[in-house]
């Protein structure tokens, strides 16, 4: 098994990679990360014994395009030496140098390596935030808070073009995810894939205990994405920043609506009767694009538009697990009939 890793430099998503590692030892597994630069910077040796991670990007492009290519290749030739262990292959599909992008690898790269599905691994404002009061690879590119926010954006698009060229899955991953997430992808591929949706805005330190009760019960039959994990807060730091508020908001929505895309139905917890417009997004969004959406909604009273846009509607969670668990055991059969 091949994965390639994705995310904006600094963002330090070895934290989370390291973990599924650690998981998959505990597991009898072998998972081993390969970082990318790492390997351009030695193949680069030969050219620039002086170069670093910062200094890197600012080679001709054709060289750049060149080191990569080997890189990979050497990368390959390990992949190929080491039959039984899986791979994590830590590295970017784009940069964003000197206030502009630099396209790191397109589909040709990817020949060899044929990875069997990509990640892109999210950072949240605060994270973001850290990377510029540690990274001084960050303060040395120049790059603000905007940029930064354009080149996670950047690399969001350009790894979904490559992946879907190839035939595979680009996953949004939140750097605070559980590891198990990321692991289940890896080893149980067939296991049901579930979205998470909740009044995220309004929740209180109660829901959010109800909520994790919840998720841990779905989490041992169901890989669960979690928009919390992923999600910008930038908005409502920067609200003296229009631009910087617009963008954080809009990349918040389309990874919440990337989130669904790469699950198989969305589970949605409204434990309080408080309204909730992503909520309502989400829910319109997966219905309308084919998802089974189920709603956990413990109050008589509601309005004909609540289920509407949904596939089932239980006031008890325990129903909607033993669906859940239903679907989750056909899956793995439909997947097969499926290819």
């Amino acid at each position: 098994m091949i994965i390639f890793s994705t995310a904006v430099a600094g963002s330090n998503r070895i934290a989370i990679e390291s973990k599924v590692v650690k998981l998959a030892k505990s597991h009898g597994k072998d998972l081993k990360i390969i970082n990318l630069v790492d390997e351009m910077l030695e193949v680069a040796k030969g050219l620039n014994g002086e170069l670093t991670p910062k200094t890197l990007l600012n080679l001709d492009k054709k060289v750049l395009d060149v080191i990569t290519l080997n890189a990979l290749h050497k990368i390959n030739d390990r992949i190929k030496s080491t039959p039984g262990t899986d791979y994590i292959i830590d590295g970017h599909t784009t940069f964003w140098w000197k206030s502009g992008p630099i396209n790191l690898m397109d589909i040709s790269d990817f020949k060899e390596l044929k990875p069997d599905f990509f990640i892109t691994v999210i950072a949240t404002e605060r994270e973001h935030d850290m990377l510029f009061e540690d990274k001084e690879n960050l303060k040395d590119s120049h790059i603000d808070m905007y940029e930064l926010l354009i080149w996670s954006e950047l690399e969001v698009y350009t790894t979904d073009l490559i992946s879907s060229a190839l035939g595979k899955q680009n996953y949004l991953i939140g750097l605070q995810e559980d590891p198990l997430t990321l692991y289940n992808l890896i080893y149980n591929p067939d296991m049901i894939k579930i979205y998470i949706s909740f009044a995220m805005t309004s929740a209180n330190k109660s829901v959010f205990r109800n909520l994790e009760r919840f998720v841990n019960k779905l989490n041992k039959i169901a890989i669960v994405f979690k928009p919390g994990k992923v999600d910008l807060d930038s908005y409502k730091k920067y609200k003296n920043d229009p631009k910087i508020m617009q963008t954080a908001s809009n990349q918040t929505v389309r990874r919440d609506y990337h989130q669904i895309d790469q699950s198989d139905m969305v589970v949605i917890h409204l434990a309080s009767l408080v309204y909730s417009s992503g909520v309502d997004s989400e829910r319109m969004h997966a219905h309308s694009t084919g998802k089974k959406v189920f709603l956990y909604f413990p109050f008589s009273t509601y309005s004909p538009f609540t289920p509407y846009f949904v596939d089932k509607m239980y006031n008890k969670e325990d129903q909607l697990i033993d669906k859940v668990k239903q679907l989750a055991a056909e899956m793995p059969r439909k997947r097969r009939d499926r290819n």
